[in-house]
């Protein structure tokens, strides 16, 4: 009882998580453009999360002749759950959930979690969707591996196959490529290929309205908080303060930087992401092991 409980528990804080951080988000992106983020909707804008999630599930969702309509829950389901059990691998909100190989079911999470925005391209029927679909499956081929090799660093510092919260200066270095794989494994900007608005019209999920669009959002900014108490835990102990502060370097980043060229992220990442990683990864196993 008290399991079931926990899970419940677990799904209402991080849907209330998000809906807040959208709003400050939304007042963040307004705040660096000179102008006021939403404050009409009650409580200097308190409510306007949850307005918007009402009304976003009170429109209609339409599908494709070619498709089904169990494809369109089906696909949105499947990325929410995943990204909702990425939560249980952390020891900071329910230990008896934590497992000693929670590193590698979270490696195996994030390469499933693509075949979601794959296959939701596929089901959409749409030309826009599935060149999103395309690019998002080639963008985490290009750097799922670096990030596999970042987190078996850390796997050797700490000789352990789970996350703890950490506190350890000494790993600050990787700190920077760490964020950049971040932006690439949420496809944030300036890594946003696969929902590039002024040339896919949102791509992937172009289709998709209603209970289906909501999901897909939810798990978006779910993974977005995921991967913020993540580099909270790993490099600063797990401080909700260092959380907020990554959250909001996110955020910023959004705001301050252009979308990379496609071409120019594949380079990157292949190129100069991949050696540094090779390099730091042997370099770490000599030391460590």
């Amino acid at each position: 009882m008290f399991v079931v409980l926990s899970v419940f528990l677990m799904i209402v804080f991080v849907m209330a998580a998000i809906a807040f951080m959208v709003l400050y988000e939304r007042h963040l992106l307004g705040g660096s453009q000179q102008r006021l983020g939403p404050n009409k909707s009650s409580l200097m804008g308190g409510l306007q999360a949850l307005l918007d999630g009402f009304k976003l599930l009170k429109k209609e969702q339409g599908s494709s002749l070619k498709s089904s309509d169990i494809s369109f829950l089906l696909v949105p389901g499947v990325a929410f759950g995943v990204m909702y059990l990425g939560w249980f691998v952390w020891p900071y909100f329910f230990s008896f959930f934590t497992f000693e190989f929670a590193v590698l079911f979270f490696l195996c999470l994030l390469g499933f979690s693509v075949y979601s925005v794959l296959v939701s391209g596929i089901v959409s029927s749409s030309k826009y969707g599935m060149l999103g679909a395309i690019r998002a499956s080639g963008q985490s081929v290009s750097y799922e591996i670096a990030f596999s090799l970042y987190l078996l660093i850390l796997v050797m510092y700490f000789n352990m196959f789970y996350f703890y919260l950490y506190f350890y200066l000494g790993l600050l270095w990787i700190y920077l490529p760490f964020l950049m794989m971040i932006l690439a494994e949420l496809g944030r900007a300036p890594f946003d290929f696969a929902e590039g608005e002024s040339e896919l019209v949102s791509g992937y999920n172009v289709e998709f309205g209603s209970v289906a669009f909501v999901l897909l959002f939810l798990s978006e900014y779910g993974s977005l908080l995921l991967f913020s108490v993540l580099g909270s835990g790993v490099f600063f102990g797990g401080s909700l303060v260092f959380s907020y502060m990554i959250f909001s370097g996110l955020v910023f980043i959004r705001s301050s930087y252009p979308r990379f060229r496609y071409d120019f992220m594949m380079s990157l990442f292949w190129f100069k992401m991949l050696p540094i990683s090779l390099i730091l990864f042997f370099y770490t196993a000599v030391v460590f092991l």
